[in-house]
């Protein structure tokens, strides 16, 4: 433990420095950040702020704890705000290291913080390569492997259930948000020659997360494949407004409203899990109890219901692919049905096998973290009022408050609550995952090296009992032919006696031959 609080005060001590010290060691290697008329203010204060509120509840934090979290959040922040590619470079590194601090903390094997760390070590080296050789393809595939796409989405279900509560809710706030961020800052105007393979990768990766959930008992990894769905519609969004203007702002501002829904949801869960001492799904108390209230709303904001924070971003994004998208017809279908499919497999299917089906858990302590819930459901309906002044109302009832899109979405979401009665049975919580892509490098690829192993072994083993009979034999062979000629050359022997003899007969023959 000695160790463990003087690596993280090392850690900060040079996090310091760095921030001290950046503007005087950074060389010129960066691809430019965009502009975009979201002030920069904004961010920060929302991170920081929903931070807070993940914090607020806990108790007995440790003193490393703490320290594990200062660190994620300087170096997530300065990540964020950095100009400069090589910067962000460093700084995810650091957010590495201490977020495997966090993971480390809390968990008795350490396998999840070093596969954690293995993963976005990785992920650095390969953002370093794209910088030095100046790829910005590379840049871009180690920034959405850090957004938790797939392939590599299985890093976020491996790490972050491994953690203590708190430290998995500060997990999923920062780390995939705070690298699309980056990826919109620094690589979004690349985005535009990659639009059709990145809104295949968001598809793939929204589809694994709803097939996941749909199955998934365990709810800490529930809420985990959640954070995965979450991001691949992000990147698909991001692909489809590609050629608008006004994505950065759209799309930042989506992840700033999404902040206040996935916590709140992420809250209510970790609530129950303290109530029952439980982590699969269970009854945790009456319908329409607090934790109940607070889920609908969560949910409804995720699924864009009419008069919550969701409902206005993402009727903006809506409209503006619609409009500027870019010429993706499939994916822009594909980005409606999605949306519905994953507000069944995580918000319908939360709610109801949580509050309403039978089970036979029971309360063992008392409620937790309520004052956060409360701010957070504040933020989540408040927000969604269009008359706010931040908000231009004209374009506000244009995109979002008229009548005809209230009413749409209402249908929309009303019969996808009504589908999820007779296919209920579909999202029942059955299957508690150990593993799922990740089974390829935890176990199909050690299996393999492991048979590879044994085979080199097999092939040395009988090469080298063929060599020592091929050795043996030819020894004997040796040996056994000169003692059968020591035999035939032994004087006193038949054979040499009658071998001699032919040949003075035969000298005896050349020699008349030649006188004559």
């Amino acid at each position: 433990m000695q160790l463990y609080k003087s690596s993280l005060l090392l850690l900060l001590t040079i996090l310091m420095i760095i921030v001290l010290k950046l503007p005087e060691v950074i060389v010129n290697w960066s691809y430019p950040a965009l502009n975009f008329d979201l002030s920069f203010r904004i961010i920060p204060i929302s991170f920081l702020s929903a931070a807070f509120l993940i914090v607020l509840p806990a108790k007995n934090f440790s003193f490393s704890e703490v320290l594990s979290f200062f660190a994620y959040t300087i170096s997530s922040l300065c990540a964020m705000l950095s100009k400069q590619i090589i910067s962000v470079i460093i700084f995810c590194e650091l957010m590495a290291i201490s977020a495997s601090f966090i993971i480390a903390a809390s968990c008795k094997d350490n396998g999840p913080a070093m596969r954690y760390a293995c993963v976005h070590f990785f992920v650095g080296i390969i953002l370093t390569a794209g910088l030095a050789i100046q790829n910005p393809n590379l840049i871009i595939m180690g920034l959405l492997i850090n957004c938790a796409c797939f392939p590599f989405s299985f890093w976020v279900v491996d790490a972050y259930p491994a953690a203590s509560l708190h430290g998995a809710s500060y997990l999923s706030l920062f780390t995939t948000k705070i690298s699309f961020l980056v990826a919109l800052l620094h690589t979004y105007n690349l985005w535009q020659d990659h639009a059709k393979i990145l809104a295949f990768l968001g598809t793939i990766t929204a589809i694994y997360a709803i097939i996941f959930t749909s199955l998934e008992q365990n709810i800490r990894r529930f809420l985990a494949y959640n954070v995965v769905g979450q991001m691949g519609m992000l990147i698909m969004e991001g692909s489809l407004l590609s050629h608008s203007e006004n994505a950065v702002s759209l799309l930042v501002l989506n992840i700033i409203f999404s902040i206040a829904y996935q916590l709140l949801f992420i809250a209510v869960a970790h609530s129950i899990i303290l109530r029952t001492k439980a982590v699969d799904f269970n009854r945790a108390g009456k319908f329409m109890s607090a934790e109940g209230m607070y889920t609908l709303i969560a949910i409804l904001t995720m699924a864009a219901f009419p008069g919550t924070a969701g409902f206005i971003s993402k009727s903006y994004i809506t409209a503006e692919i619609k409009t500027n998208g870019a010429d993706l017809e499939l994916y822009k279908n594909l980005h409606k049905i999605l949306n519905l499919l994953l507000y069944l497999s995580v918000g319908i299917k939360f709610l109801y096998y949580m509050f309403i089906a039978k089970s036979r858990s029971k309360i063992l302590a008392d409620k937790g973290g309520e004052a956060s819930m409360v701010v957070l459901t504040f933020i989540c309906v408040i927000v969604g009022n269009p008359y706010l002044p931040i908000y231009n109302r004209s374009s506000i009832f244009n995109f979002a408050y008229n009548i005809k899109n209230i009413w749409l979405q209402f249908n929309l979401l009303l019969c996808t609550t009504l589908l999820f009665i007779p296919l209920r049975k579909l999202f029942l919580p059955r299957i508690n995952f150990k593993m799922d892509t990740d089974w390829i490098f935890r176990a199909l690829i050690p299996y393999v090296i492991s048979l590879f192993n044994k085979l080199i072994f097999k092939i040395r083993k009988i090469s080298a009992v063929a060599l020592q009979n091929l050795t043996n034999s030819l020894t004997n062979l040796y040996f056994n032919n000169t003692t059968k000629l020591k035999e035939a050359l032994n004087y006193n022997s038949v054979s040499f006696v009658s071998t001699s003899s032919l040949f003075l007969i035969s000298i005896l023959l050349v020699l008349l031959c030649l006188n004559r």
